[in-house]
């Protein structure tokens, strides 16, 4: 027999995810891990606070959560766009962050902060 909370993370998935995992898994189309742009998002986002990191994958992905199996068991995908006068951007039905390839790290942190701070998703919670 399963407890609630057993229960809770098979069908939610876990609320305990750690960063470093996601960067293990993530692909790049038009970036590659060694880019300057990508460099500063991993910075940014390590340095985050835990909410803020939860908002970051709610916008990313639909769900402040991890599958059951872990960070192994999904697919992140990271996108470039050359207009960086937008902000950043999402898929959340294949897992991908739409990164504009911002100059400085202090200007995609702002605009990365605006975009996952005021994103809605579904409102399912």
């Amino acid at each position: 027999m399963l407890r609630p909370e057993e229960v809770e993370t098979l069908v939610c998935g876990s609320p305990n995810f750690d960063l470093e995992e996601l960067r293990k898994v993530t692909n790049y189309d038009g970036y590659s891990p060694h880019d300057l742009p990508i460099k500063n998002f991993w910075d940014i986002v390590m340095n985050l606070s835990k909410d803020l990191q939860k908002r970051l994958l709610l916008f990313s992905t639909g769900s402040d959560r991890i599958p059951v199996g872990g960070m192994s068991e999904m697919t992140f995908k990271m996108s470039r766009i050359d207009n960086t006068e937008m902000l950043p951007m999402s898929h959340t039905c294949f897992n991908q962050l739409v990164l504009p390839s911002y100059q400085s790290k202090k200007i995609m942190k702002q605009k990365l902060l605006i975009a996952i701070q005021n994103a809605e998703g579904f409102g399912i919670e």
